[in-house]
């Protein structure tokens, strides 16, 4: 179907529409990116345009569903905005494979090759105790750490707040971490002084991982399966899980977040403990 529109001006549009809705700046890097491609021969992504455009890419199913997720939503846009009608391509069905984690004897290992670099030691523990996305990760602010009450305060999708606790060993790791000079608002900074980005923090995950001699492909977001794994491994309930994981909402007061995440506390020092974090850091 050809549809003649200023394709810079509508991706324009389009990125600001996802940043209304909560999009984080990663996620619209990658739409952007996939549907750039999509524009570069073809105008609008209707179901015979996909269909053709995946002919040329040699791509696993599940790649293609996410990509064709992407298009979908695109399309919709378009269609709102230009006032046009077409039928799109329904995702295929995505094999279903199990996560991969670290075993609790690889996150020790994982631990004691990272030790030797303080402020990357830091990094990798808050990754694994709390669960916390990479793009939250690189946003928190020294402001949204409570280590008199051992929470830390998470941005998570749309702007949505978060309280996720800390265990005791976590917060002798984030207390040492403090004493270092700091030079942003930032917890975590690089030695120029600036924000992580969340692909340096993916190379650091990468690099250790390999040190480590851990056979899988490990990064920030198998650190968050790893989380959640232990955790049910610990007995803990999936509910639980899935508030400390950002899954459902938490009331952003602290009264109401200090009565329902009691059982979000006990779960964090269970982890702790199934690990053996206090051993590990000393």
């Amino acid at each position: 179907m050809e549809v003649k529109f200023d394709k810079d001006n509508v991706l324009h549009e389009f990125s600001m529409h996802m940043m209304l809705r909560g999009y984080s700046s990663l996620t619209i890097k990658n739409y952007l990116y996939i549907i750039r491609d999509f524009l570069k021969d073809f105008d609008v992504p209707d179901s015979k345009s996909i269909q053709k455009y995946f002919l040329k890419k040699e791509i696993s199913k599940n790649t293609r569903a996410t990509q064709t997720l992407i298009l979908r939503s695109f399309a919709k846009f378009l269609k709102k905005e230009l006032h046009i009608e077409f039928e799109t391509l329904d995702p295929p069905k995505t094999s279903k494979t199990l996560p991969t984690f670290l075993t609790r004897d690889e996150v020790k290992r994982f631990l004691e090759v990272v030790k030797k670099n303080k402020r990357d030691f830091t990094i990798i523990s808050f990754l694994i105790y709390t669960g916390v996305r990479v793009g939250e990760l690189i946003n928190i602010r020294i402001e949204d750490v409570n280590l008199e009450e051992n929470y830390v305060r998470i941005k998570g999708k749309g702007d949505k707040e978060r309280f996720v606790p800390i265990t005791e060993e976590l917060s002798i790791i984030l207390q040492r971490h403090l004493k270092e000079p700091h030079y942003s608002d930032y917890l975590f900074e690089t030695k120029k002084h600036t924000k992580f980005s969340a692909l340096t923090i993916q190379l650091m995950v990468k690099k250790y991982a390999k040190e480590a001699n851990i056979q899988k492909k490990i990064t920030p977001h198998k650190l968050r399966h790893t989380f959640a794994t232990l955790a049910l491994e610990s007995g803990i309930s999936p509910i639980t899980i899935g508030e400390l994981l950002g899954h459902s909402s938490l009331n952003t007061t602290m009264k109401y977040t200090h009565v329902t995440n009691k059982l979000a506390v006990d779960a964090v020092k269970k982890i702790s403990e199934f690990t053996n974090l206090k051993d590990i850091i000393g």
